[in-house]
């Protein structure tokens, strides 16, 4: 449900806008200051404050569906909302401040230049206007209210970032950067990690960690129906859901498994000492920790009847071979952590050689690789990818696959050669301008967290929330 939330809001043209500044602000300032008192107001910013009333509005405003509300009250729905109006009213406070100014002039002009509300002969209609007005719900006075905020947040973003212009050598710099060749050697590391280990090391292990390797087992038991086992017939017909509804309501009634399946002929299975290491009884498994420990669930070709008799946390058979092989990956994994963990401090340290380089392959082989621009994860993963091109010639750097496998690569060249076409060069100056954009704004966010000071009572958001309850 708070993702329906979420998708509504984020939707909705204002909160377009104050999303790309105020609300990391908002999440900064709250981070300590949630306090008590001052029942009136849910917030306060610097000496201006924001009612209760000021914060029903908002919310009646958002257009959210009362029971969604109310479903999603311990998923922070009302501290969202209330982030939002904070951005708003910093927003707002912010082009008071600077005396940024939106004339009825210009608004006039924005709304008779509105293409929606052209006729056919491309002239501003107003019927055309009403009838926008009419649907969804809202006066003039309140559209015209809403828009003239909107465009003075974009005016207030114009003052931020307005009249920026990047430098060709930027650009140029930012297509080499990520267009360069990088030459690689590498070698994986895969054969130098420890896989199979004795039994008297997976018993230290055990010995060790003893309460964190304890399992809960299950007994339980259980009836697998189909029309042919229930009714006699191999079709699903009225008759044989007439009688599951009947099993279901015995269930809500408290009725054992064993009375049930004595009703109506079903053969019982037990399971004793279940852990799902095979995955056969997931869904059974699941269902451990529930009050309910009878349980009807539909599958895909027959219906599953099971009690959970018994629920038991202990240490699984050592002998297990399934427990080995669980303890036998765990050791492994620690190891690779290990491994990983001093090879990682030994590039840090700048430990590591070239010529070091092949005795991590057992054949001394090394192999060679040419990346041909950021994006190419022909052979490594993307994230991996962006990791190389962030660092300079000769250094040692731990990559991975898409399969996950470690390897270790030195950066043997780094080669540029590619020149940037027209076209290129218009898509690199929009990310470009778009990264120097979020700079500025990350600028302005650290800016305004000093400049308002932000207190939330806490106290009224809880009040509020009790009144939905």
């Amino acid at each position: 449900m708070i993702s329906k939330f979420r998708s509504f809001t984020n939707s909705k043209i204002s909160w377009v806008i104050v999303a790309l500044i105020a609300i990391p602000f908002v999440f900064w300032g709250m981070g300590d200051v949630f306090t008590r008192g001052n029942t009136n107001n849910v917030a306060k910013i610097n000496n201006n404050t924001i009612s209760i009333t000021d914060f029903i509005n908002h919310v009646n405003d958002s257009g959210l569906d009362e029971n969604l509300i109310r479903e999603n009250l311990d998923k922070n729905i009302f501290e969202d909302l209330l982030s939002e109006l904070i951005s708003q009213e910093i927003m707002n406070m912010e082009i008071e401040n600077l005396n940024l100014n939106f004339t009825d002039k210009t608004l006039k002009e924005r709304i008779i230049n509105n293409k929606n509300f052209f006729d056919n002969k491309n002239n501003f209609s107003r019927t055309k206007y009403e009838k926008f007005l009419l649907e969804n719900n809202i006066s003039a006075s309140q559209f015209e209210d809403r828009l003239k905020k909107n465009e003075l947040q974009k005016v207030l973003f114009n003052y931020i970032n307005g009249g920026l212009m990047i430098p060709k050598f930027l650009v140029n710099k930012k297509y080499a950067n990520e267009n360069k060749d990088v030459v690689l050697d590498y070698v994986g590391l895969d054969q130098n990690y420890k896989k199979k280990f004795t039994n008297d090391e997976i018993n230290k292990y055990i010995k060790s960690n003893s309460d964190e390797l304890k399992k809960d087992f299950i007994d339980f038991s259980y009836v697998k129906i189909t029309p042919q086992n229930l009714i006699d017939m191999n079709e699903y017909n009225d008759e044989f859901f007439k009688i599951i509804d009947d099993i279901d309501n015995k269930i809500l009634n408290n009725q054992n498994i064993r009375t049930i399946a004595k009703q109506y002929n079903l053969k019982i299975k037990f399971i004793q000492n279940y852990y799902p290491y095979d995955n056969k009884f997931n869904l059974v498994y699941s269902k451990k920790n529930n009050t309910e420990q009878i349980n009807l669930v539909e599958k895909n070709d027959h219906y599953l009847l099971f009690e959970i008799n018994k629920v038991e946390n202990k240490l699984p058979d050592i002998n297990s071979d399934e427990f080995k092989k669980q303890i036998n990956l765990e050791l492994t994994n620690r190891f690779k952590y290990e491994y990983n963990k001093k090879l990682l401090g030994d590039i840090q340290n700048k430990n590591l050689q070239y010529e070091d380089l092949k005795d991590f392959d057992s054949l001394k082989k090394i192999e060679n690789i040419k990346v041909n621009s950021i994006r190419d994860n022909n052979k490594f993963s993307l994230n991996s990818i962006k990791l190389i091109y962030s660092l300079p010639e000769k250094s040692f750097i731990l990559i991975d696959d898409d399969e996950k496998k470690i390897y270790l690569a030195f950066i043997k060249e780094i080669i540029y050669e590619n020149k940037i076409t027209d076209d290129d060069f218009k898509n690199y100056l929009i990310k470009s301008n778009s990264e120097i954009r979020d700079a500025l704004y990350s600028s302005y966010d650290i800016f305004l967290s000093k400049k308002y000071k932000i207190k939330v009572f806490q106290s009224s958001i809880e009040r509020l929330k009790n009144n939905f309850r």
